[in-house]
């Protein structure tokens, strides 16, 4: 009995050992009570008992049966049948049979009681990790928001975040941690990976390592969206050149993506083997879902910024030219005008007869400067544009015939309007009327043609002229340093407010050429969203005022 209670109390039993001692200790407690007598009958319960606690009851019911059937021998022999006790017999044959089953139950009933209490303690400690993995998910989240959208802060807070959490979901340290970011290399690299942000473990020098990205754990997280565990970064064709990550024993690489947008990916290193499981892997995933998502809004803040600065630059230069045209063209005619009317006021009191003809030229001239005014009030708000563009360009041409007797020629695609939304039809007629303004002020040109389609997958807009042409570097580099040509450089911010391109070529002596050149991928998108806005607002579509300063 106590070879086999040493036996199972260290968990090294089997059934051949357990049955062999059973076996023995239903002989040798039959051997007793047949020396020592019924006092002795007591011992035929310990085999019995033994076999229903450690087996199940039907064991103990065969090993109890075989007790009072030797017992009941034992008697027999001893006594002879006529001279059994009966009462003793019939107890104990009641008795051994039924002891084994009744310990197997009790004993079923303490095994379930020990497995409850197991899986209660067990699920604490599952809750307990939970809730500690959910305040580290909060407090990244939060973490986060306090970044306030400046991509550094946010980089800053993912890394040195996601190693604290790490140390508190019990990965030991040293711990090494990195984001690296996709970026355009000045050599023929192409397309890297580089450290954008990392923690006071990683060596400065690492810092100028850069990753292709298309081998190791890290081409195999990008090329599979999933989390990547190098076993042997010292061997890792990408993460070897990295002084830390190469002397780590394991490295967990986590993608950077939200939709379709790839930035890169984060690194965390240990030099303990196996240090990241499966839940730690889970929750790095969720740290570096958050932070791609945080990189994505820092990006789109940072582009809004530039949206806006942009719109800025475009209002400032737009008002700065209208300020030029109004004080070269109107303000100097009205002027002109005011010293004419004062002459003939001293021409009527020497020589009234000549009084009339500087009338008549008065007259003209107040006549050219509402024509120049109202010119330019159409070219700030064209109302035939909420018909289209092809109307507001067929309109302009005629504004510049009438007013400047200046040639335009529109030729215009009609499958070009029905593509456009409104926000695109003024850029692209503002656009089109600086160019023609710029080329009928300084370009001398006979014919100006506006010419707007489509090729391939471009939307395409373009000014000619049969002018002087001009220095188009030169001009360039001064519209560039502020140096005049304001021109110039409208006609570059409204091409960036569409995600366009400015091409120009000229030939001094032989014209100039400006194309406005936009995908189609843009345009699509930006009719798309206006069609999605007018169907909330209830299906109305207009031209905004607020878009009124582009022009």
């Amino acid at each position: 009995n106590l070879i086999l209670a040493l036996l199972l109390a260290n968990d090294q039993w089997s059934f051949l050992i357990a049955t062999s001692v059973i076996v023995t200790d239903t002989v040798l407690a039959l051997a007793t009570i047949a020396v020592g007598g019924l006092p002795l009958v007591w011992a035929s319960v310990i085999p019995v008992v033994i076999a229903g606690f450690y087996f199940d009851l039907t064991t103990g019911l065969v090993v109890g049966g075989i007790a009072a059937a030797g017992l009941l021998i034992i008697q027999a022999v001893q006594l002879g049948m006529n001279n059994l006790n009966l009462p003793v017999t019939i107890l104990m044959l009641i008795t051994l049979p039924a002891a084994g089953p009744l310990t197997a139950l009790l004993a079923v009933d303490e095994a379930e009681m020990a497995a409850l209490r197991d899986r209660g303690k067990r699920a604490k400690e599952i809750t307990k990790l939970a809730t500690e993995y959910m305040h580290v998910v909060y407090e990244m989240a939060e973490v986060l928001s306090a970044s306030k959208l400046d991509p550094k802060r946010v980089l800053d807070s993912a890394v040195n975040f996601g190693l604290e959490a790490l140390d508190r979901v019990g990965v030991r340290p040293h711990l090494f941690g990195a984001i690296l970011l996709f970026d355009e290399t000045e050599d023929d690299l192409g397309t890297v990976l580089r450290i954008k942000e990392a923690s006071s473990s990683v060596p400065r020098g690492d810092r100028y390592v850069v990753a292709p990205g298309i081998a190791g754990a890290i081409g195999d997280a990008l090329r599979d969206s999933e989390p990547t565990i190098a076993r042997s970064p010292s061997t890792d064709s990408e993460l070897r050149h990295f002084e830390s990550f190469g002397n780590c024993s394991s490295v967990l690489c986590l993608p950077l993506h939200s939709g379709d947008e790839w930035y890169g990916v984060m690194l965390f290193g240990s030099q303990e083997t196996d240090a990241f499981k499966e839940i730690h892997v889970e929750l790095m995933r969720a740290v570096s879902n958050m932070a791609a998502a945080s990189i994505r809004n820092a990006r789109m803040y940072g582009s809004l910024m530039v949206q806006r600065d942009r719109l800025v630059n475009v209002e400032q230069n737009a008002r700065a030219q209208l300020a030029s045209e109004l004080h070269d063209g109107p303000t100097q005619s009205v002027a002109a005008i005011t010293m004419r009317l004062n002459f003939i006021r001293k021409l009527l009191e020497k020589r009234p007869e000549e009084a009339l003809n500087e009338l008549y030229q008065i007259e003209d001239m107040a006549r050219q400067t509402t024509k120049e005014i109202r010119a330019m009030l159409f070219e700030l708000r064209p109302k035939s544009l909420e018909q289209g563009l092809e109307p507001g360009l067929r309109q302009l041409a005629d504004k510049m015939q009438e007013t400047y007797d200046q040639n335009v020629a529109i030729d215009f695609d009609p499958t070009c309007d029905s593509l456009l939304d409104s926000q695109t039809i003024l850029t692209v007629f503002s656009f089109v009327t600086e160019a023609v303004t710029n080329a009928r002020k300084h370009a001398n040109a006979d014919l100006i043609r506006v010419q707007v389609s489509l090729q391939d997958d471009t939307f395409l807009t373009e000014v000619i002229d049969d002018g002087l042409g001009f220095d188009v570097e030169k001009a360039l580099a001064a519209a560039s340093s502020r140096e005049g040509h304001l021109g110039l450089l409208n006609l570059q911010e409204r091409a960036a407010l569409l995600e366009g391109n400015v091409h120009i070529d000229s030939v001094i002596g032989k014209g100039t050429r400006m194309a406005l050149l936009v995908p189609l991928d843009v345009i699509r998108l930006r009719k798309s969203e206006e069609s999605s806005e007018a169907q909330i607002d209830g299906g109305s579509t207009r031209i905004t005022a607020r878009s009124g300063f582009l022009q």
